[in-house]
């Protein structure tokens, strides 16, 4: 019995080791194992950080490869927070680029266009100062010698009134526009014009086929001079020149001028960009572009993604890039669309047309010619008034050397040949501007294209991983972007800034629309309505003063403005494509946008997935 229980004992001793020793071994082959994995691991993180070390280096950010400590934002081993800081401020710069590109490009265009136009008129109209000395020179010979200086400052005076910088602008470079000052200087001008010519052009009618033709007593011509606008000798000529040129140079410098200052506008625009960007854009521009790298993330690089990465979900690219530019593009969208309009319709209805300003220079020659045949035609009925008035003239000697002098330059002057039209350039420019309407409100679509994003959010980067976006994509306007699940509206330091470029773009809609009929008060007036309506955080409310439209824009930023009720979508609505179809795209977006109970839904949905991401 004894040896029956000591057998017991030593097999239970024997099956205790041998469990012991299983499990020795067990623990000892898991931590072999966790350890080969934790190596397997170390290596595959090598690797990864290894083969986006090379693109860190190209866009010139120092990377060590695999780091100990991990990003606090993009969490990945490829880089430390040092790494971050410097990839968070290259992906701002990124974005401020990608603005000024398509700002820059737009600003260069109003200047050339302003450029080019203002140096086509001026050689017109030296070209018609030289076809009028040449018509002078062949049809009124014996008018030569005295009218020569006198066309040669009218056309001075026309030319220096289209120069721009010269007349229309203050000591600072501030466009100061066509004061009364400067018009009423250029219709003195064009009337003192006519006064000097009408002695010479009453000598020509009169006494041309006389055989005692000689010079007027200089008393004899001041009193022709004083009697001018009594006597009327050229008719309503001079009164139809001096309307058509008035109005054409001021139609003209209105052009240069609106185009001047937009361009300034887009200027101080442009350098906004960088200061209105807030910490939670910056650390969404940061995801969006370089946390893949962060995480090594290389998986479609076979399908032929730049540096390797996954594509960016399309409602993930376009909530970021919205809610970034949210502040100035909400602001200055709508303005900066109705100059668009005004110059549309300044160059289509006025620049361009039968009466604008190059039509009138090229017709000038032919009507100062006709302002002295209509003299002529009237020579009998013209001497019996001037003889009334100023009795009769006694000749002196014909000044004989002077003639012949003007007979034989005559044959020296040139046949003029008007400039190239510059439609070719009108039609580039009219294309160009007619695209910008909507830039601050499309600028978004320049980026978040088809070789970038995913358009139907499935398997792509989402800002943390890559999967499916989730998140609802926000439409448009300022009031719905306090909804954005990434970029929130949040009020900007810089919005007194905007504010006064939104009343630069508006003033400047107001000089057009003084000037060009076709855009009058009311539509003016409409246009800061549906401003003034662009919701509360927006700053979308426009004061009228007495003297100017929309003098102050202010935006409250408490929420409870009466604008437009946000509206916003699922981007699990959106129908693949296998393209970016941004407008089509668009389209979903609105499609609901009225329906209150669609309203109530989708407010009901932000707060779903605001309390399910909480929770997660």
């Amino acid at each position: 019995m004894a040896g029956f229980k000591f057998y017991i004992f030593f097999a239970m001793a024997m099956t205790i080791c041998s469990h012991q020793h299983q499990h020795q071994h067990s623990a000892s082959t898991h931590h072999r194992r966790r350890l080969q994995r934790d190596s397997r691991a170390k290596d595959t993180v090598q690797q990864q950080c290894d083969a986006v070390k090379d693109y860190f280096k190209s866009i010139d950010i120092t990377s060590n490869g695999v780091y100990n400590e991990k990003g606090a934002i993009c969490g990945g081993n490829c880089c430390n927070n040092a790494t971050e800081q410097e990839l968070r401020q290259k992906a701002s710069g990124k974005f401020e680029q990608l603005l000024h590109h398509h700002t820059s490009s737009l600003r260069g265009i109003l200047d050339e266009t302003a450029k080019q136009f203002q140096s086509h008129v001026l050689e017109l109209a030296q070209q018609s100062e030289n076809k009028t000395l040449t018509v002078f020179s062949k049809v009124y010979i014996r008018m030569v010698p005295l009218s020569r200086m006198m066309i040669r400052q009218l056309y001075t005076e026309i030319m220096n009134h289209l120069v721009y910088t010269s007349n229309y602008t203050n000591s600072n470079g501030q466009s100061k526009g066509l004061t009364s000052n400067i018009q009423s200087s250029l219709e003195d001008a064009l009337h003192k014009f006519f006064v000097q010519l009408f002695p010479v052009a009453y000598h020509q009618a009169v006494h041309l086929s006389k055989d005692n033709y000689g010079e007027m007593h200089e008393d004899y011509i001041n009193c022709l001079k004083r009697n001018f606008d009594e006597l009327q000798p050229f008719g309503d000529i001079p009164k139809e020149i001096q309307s058509n040129l008035l109005q054409s140079v001021h139609m003209a410098n209105v052009f240069m001028s609106a185009l001047l200052q937009s361009a300034e506008v887009l200027s101080e625009a442009d350098a906004l960009y960088g200061q209105q960007l807030t910490d939670t854009c910056k650390m969404h521009l940061l995801k969006m572009h370089y946390c893949p790298n962060c995480n090594g993330i290389q998986q479609q690089q076979a399908a032929g993604q730049s540096h390797g990465q996954p594509k960016v979900c399309y409602s993930y690219c376009m909530n970021v890039m919205r809610g970034c530019s949210a502040q100035y593009a909400g602001l200055l969208d709508s303005p900066w669309s109705s100059v668009v309009e005004a110059l549309e319709n300044l160059v289509s209805n006025h620049i361009r047309s039968d009466n604008g300003i190059m039509n009138t220079i090229k017709q000038l020659d032919t009507k100062l010619s006709e302002a002295i045949m209509r003299a002529m035609e009237n020579g009998p009925e013209l001497e019996k008034k001037v003889k009334k008035t100023c009795g009769t003239p006694n000749l002196l000697p014909s000044l004989t050397s002077a003639e012949k002098e003007t007979r034989s330059q005559m044959h020296q002057l040139p046949s003029i040949k008007w400039a190239s039209p510059l439609e070719t350039g009108i039609a580039h420019f009219l294309t160009t501007i007619d695209k910008s309407k909507e830039i601050y409100a499309n600028i978004v679509y320049n980026f978040c294209d088809e070789d970038y994003t995913q358009s139907d959010d499935h398997m792509c980067w989402t800002g943390d991983r890559v999967g499916d976006y989730t998140q609802l994509l926000m439409t448009p306007g300022t009031d719905t972007q306090r909804y954005n699940p990434e970029v929130p509206w949040e009020t900007q330091t810089q919005v007194s800034k905007l504010n006064e470029l939104v009343d630069k773009l508006i003033k400047i809609r107001k000089s057009i629309g003084a000037a060009a009929p076709a855009f009058n008060y009311m539509q003016l007036h409409d246009i800061q309505s549906d401003m003034g309506h662009e919701g509360s955080g927006g700053g979308g409310v426009i004061s009228d003063d007495d003297d100017e439209y929309g003098g102050n824009v202010q935006g409250s930023g408490d929420g409870s403005g009466d604008g437009t009720t946000p509206y916003i979508k699922e981007s699990s609505d959106i129908v693949p494509t296998g393209t970016n179809d941004t407008q089509s795209r668009e389209n979903n977006e609105n499609s609901s946008s009225n329906s209150p109970t669609a309203t109530a839904m989708c407010l009901l949905l932000t707060l779903v997935t605001i309390l399910y991401s909480s929770c997660s």
